[in-house]
């Protein structure tokens, strides 16, 4: 029977909390602290040959709880090295671990061990994605930050009207100075993602094809390939829709339990929010859309249930013509033959 080697790592912005499990007893274990650098990936890398009694290295199952750029690094390197690695989601993990009292690295990575072993089944290798998604995630993150410095600038403006004007007349001043710049800056991030995508053929294509899809716009499609890893993580609508937060679900038990069916609180939220932005461009803007979302509330259902089936309208028609690879056409009719 082939043996495998589990090693859960607890990642922080320091350290790296390392575990690896006794081939002889689970119950069993190995521990140490690297430093989160390359000189201690290095060490890393040592240790568990030094650990792992013989086993060859293509049998090492790293397990590791997503923490972004914390991880970036040791991701790269241990894909560089040929080590089998998967990232899985911290809730997932704390979940399925029952009752657990107490919380330390040392615990934590023991845990994140233990998981690995206990659902093998499930794992997925963790593949990289490759340099222009992370370049359009880092900048996407950039236009994030200047977004909000500018809506801040303009909160606080608004909230000068109260003073008298000789007073505040200076701050004004440079106020707007500042949200002349961001504006620029903001501009010219939204220049250089398009020339991100712009380096990549195939993602380039998909952009193209989502923003053909009405409602969609250039920073909903460009975040859509980041969190999909270009459309290649999700298999179906559905699961893209669970997701983001627009699948609705039911909640019922026995008899006497009959809650209303409704979306899950757990969900990406910025790209639940970007979604909600294009359902409402599409109702004012494209009449197939329009039409529908009127005819189902004159029928009585909730005005935000059915924005939430054109969420979930836009996100099937996204999905369609990336799957057929051609442009979404707006107005399809039969033509006799």
């Amino acid at each position: 029977m082939k043996r495998y080697l589990f090693i859960g790592i607890d990642i922080s912005k320091a350290t790296l909390d390392v575990c690896m499990l006794s081939l002889l007893h689970i119950t069993d274990s190995h521990y140490h602290q690297f430093p989160n650098n390359t000189k201690g990936f290095i060490l890393l890398l040592k240790w568990l040959k030094q650990k792992s009694n013989l086993v060859p290295i293509e049998d090492w199952r790293l397990c590791m709880e997503n923490t972004g750029m914390y991880s970036l690094e040791l991701n790269c390197f241990l894909h560089d090295k040929g080590i089998w690695q998967t990232m899985e989601n911290a809730l997932q993990i704390k979940r399925s671990m029952g009752v657990v009292r107490g919380k330390t690295d040392k615990a934590d990575c023991k845990t994140i061990a233990l998981y690995a072993y206990r659902f093998f089944d499930r794992l997925k290798p963790y593949v990289l994605p490759n340099v222009t998604l992370l370049r359009l995630k880092a900048l996407f993150a950039q236009r994030e930050r200047l977004v909000s410095m500018h809506s801040q600038l303009l909160v606080g403006n608004q909230s000068l009207k109260g003073y008298p004007k000789d007073i505040v007349k200076d701050i004004e001043k440079q106020n707007e100075k500042l949200l002349k710049n961001l504006s620029e800056q903001i501009k010219a991030v939204d220049k250089l993602l398009k020339e991100c995508l712009k380096q990549d053929e195939e993602l380039q294509r998909k952009a193209t094809l989502i923003q053909s899809v009405p409602g969609i716009g250039p920073q909903t499609a460009a975040y859509l390939l980041i969190v999909s890893r270009g459309m290649n993580n999700f298999a179906t609508p559905r699961q893209f829709a669970c997701y983001s937060g627009c699948a609705p679900f039911a909640h019922t038990s026995g008899s006497s339990i009959r809650g209303k069916t409704k979306v899950h609180f757990i969900a990406n939220r910025k790209m639940k929010m970007l979604l909600h932005m294009a359902a409402m461009n599409a109702i004012t803007f494209n009449e197939e859309i329009k039409a529908y979302y009127q005819r189902k509330v004159a029928e009585g259902k909730n005005p935000m249930s059915v924005l939430n089936a054109v969420r979930f309208k836009l996100i099937c028609r996204i999905f369609s013509v990336v799957k057929r690879d051609q442009e979404f056409v707006k107005e399809y009719r039969k033509i006799a033959a």
